[in-house]
């Protein structure tokens, strides 16, 4: 692993240390994360949700508001059709949560991944009508399914669409259409899909109010936990108005007294834990709500978020604990598989990965395509093949931005459609080799950073004793994520007393540097146990957990001083 040091500008670190009455190497860690002055930390640590932008200002906001109303005032039923994974899931229990609390008619959809794939469908579109639905509302989906945005609108619904996919050339002809990508300062943002239902859900509280329509709206930091869950899940970047939201759903998820959320704590025993931390909601719940749609259905993870029976509720979560424990037996045996071919079927020589194979699940398709992303270093595509279709998901690797080049073989795609990092798609076998060839040579004139030796982001220098005095001022900084990583500090020269590996493949080493001893310990390291010196460079990441936030950092990695001088 290669250690790689952030920037930073020393007299601006000392002017916010002294500011903000804090130690100068905190001051130093902010400089690095592109801080400028105190007042912009101050914001930054703030996150009132007071200060989130105004729902209002997102382009279609209007128009979704007043058709919302509309529907309201003549009774209409009103479906809210999500995707299948945890964000979609999130967004549509928020949606049918908040707008039955105002008084409107909800039904929810979602499609099954195995039997429909991704997004809306015209088939979909079809039930709906004839369940007397007269408007149309999509989470988390619908910017790409224009085939059935117009069955919808032949059929006489109005149709909504909230998303936060990369805009297609040409947009379907919704009524309205809800995207931070279509500009008024949200393009920045990066808000999940459930982000986008939450201010789809605050602009029409806010009109039911102004108009007299409700007296009692329901909660909307209440709903906060979703939005938490589903931008963890979505790996949203945690800045600006999801790290606000974020923040403030973690504690609700920790108090929350939904059964569902009751249910899902208990059964991951998150009860006993002083709070829930991003990688609760990333490695326990979001794995759980995920795996019903990727083996089938994903109504048990809907169902879980809305159920107000706890006897429910807890049936629900032992049978997503079920359906998780076949997902990860699933994806290990496809990822062994599909290493497999790598070897024996791809050229070391090309610059991408496209692994097809009849019979295989693909509902997991995107996670073994992130594992061999990981393994090859390679932008990589996964598929199975459905008659006379593949269709699978593909993942990025070395800073490549997937979906970027892959706009430019969209010709050869059924459907496409997805993000920086990840991408769906779906194309005839018979165009499948024009595709890898046309794949390859688009891979072949982008700009890309083949994944060698990992890199691991540094954040500074520490000693021993910097750890535990740096502690509170770096959890104020939470919560930690995607965009907003977790800090890393290097021990430079530490004495290791002793390494010891449990049962359970952890390493943890006992260190002094002559003043304090500690032990750190991490995972995925007993096989380098051997390589541990009576003197060694240890990097450390702080992971504050519920269970032992008394030393809340963990063993990262290690190297010989000699070797550990890459980066400076």
């Amino acid at each position: 692993m290669l250690w790689k040091y952030r920037p930073s500008e020393p007299q601006a670190a000392d002017e916010m240390a002294h500011s903000l009455n804090k130690p100068l190497k905190f001051g130093r860690f902010l400089s690095g994360r592109g801080f400028k002055d105190s007042q912009e930390v101050l914001d930054f640590l703030n996150a009132d949700l007071k200060d989130l932008p105004g729902p209002e200002t997102m382009p279609g906001m209007d128009k979704a508001v007043e058709l919302l109303l509309d529907a309201r005032r003549k009774d209409s039923l009103i479906a809210v059709s999500g995707d299948y994974d945890a964000d979609g899931l999130t967004g549509t229990a928020l949606l049918k949560r908040f707008l039955t609390g105002l008084g409107f008619r909800i039904l929810t959809r979602i499609p099954n991944r195995l039997e429909e794939g991704y997004g809306l469908s015209p088939t979909a579109v079809r039930e709906l009508h004839q369940q007397q639905v007269s408007l149309l509302i999509t989470v988390d989906s619908g910017v790409s399914d224009d085939e059935a945005v117009k069955e919808a609108l032949k059929l006489g619904l109005e149709v909504i669409i909230t998303d936060h996919h990369n805009l297609p050339p040409v947009l379907p002809n919704a009524d309205a259409i809800i995207n931070p990508h279509l500009g008024g300062g949200w393009e920045s943002t990066a808000l999940a899909g459930v982000g986008v239902a939450f201010m789809l859900a605050w602009a029409t509280r806010k009109a039911c109010m102004s108009l007299g329509l409700t007296n009692e709206p329901p909660s909307l930091v209440e709903h906060l936990c979703l939005v938490a869950l589903g931008t963890i899940a979505d790996m949203s970047p945690l800045i600006g108005p999801n790290r606000t939201m974020v923040r403030h759903g973690l504690e609700f998820l920790k108090v929350s007294e939904w059964p569902g959320f009751v249910a899902m704590r208990r059964s991951l025993k998150l009860d006993n834990q002083t709070r829930i931390s991003v990688r609760d909601v990333a490695f326990k719940i979001a794995p759980r709500l995920n795996a019903a749609g990727r083996l089938g259905s994903a109504e048990p993870a809907l169902e879980i978020l809305l159920t107000q029976d706890p006897i429910r509720a807890e049936e629900l979560a032992r049978r997503l604990d079920e359906l998780n424990r076949q997902r990860q037996e699933t994806q290990s045996e496809l990822v062994e598989e599909a290493l497999e071919m790598l070897e024996h079927d791809v050229s070391s020589d090309g610059r991408t990965v496209v692994l097809v194979k009849e019979g295989w699940p693909k509902g997991v398709l995107g996670l073994v395509a992130s594992k061999v992303a990981e393994k090859s270093g390679k932008p990589t595509i996964i598929l199975t093949i459905e008659g006379d279709m593949a269709v699978g998901s593909g993942r990025t690797a070395g800073g490549f931005n997937l979906y970027h080049v892959l706009t430019k073989v969209r010709q050869l795609c059924f459907s496409m459609g997805g993000h920086s990092q990840a991408a769906g798609l779906k194309l005839e076998m018979s165009r499948l080799e024009a595709f890898k060839e046309a794949f390859e040579q688009a891979a072949c004139s982008e700009p890309f950073n083949e994944a060698g030796e990992t890199e691991l982001l540094v954040d500074m220098d520490a000693d021993l004793a910097d750890l535990e005095t740096l502690a509170d001022s770096l959890s104020q900084l939470e919560p930690f994520g995607q965009g907003h990583p977790a800090p890393v500090f290097i021990l430079r020269n530490v004495k290791v007393l002793d390494a010891v590996t449990s049962k359970w493949g952890r390493v943890t080493l006992r260190l002094s540097d002559g003043f304090t001893r500690q032990n750190v310990s991490g995972f995925n390291l007993s096989s380098r146990v051997l390589e541990v010196g009576p003197i060694m460079d240890v990097a450390v990441v702080f992971e504050p957990d519920g269970y032992n936030s008394d030393f809340p950092w963990k063993l990262l990695d290690f190297k010989s001083p000699v070797d550990s001088n890459d980066g400076l």
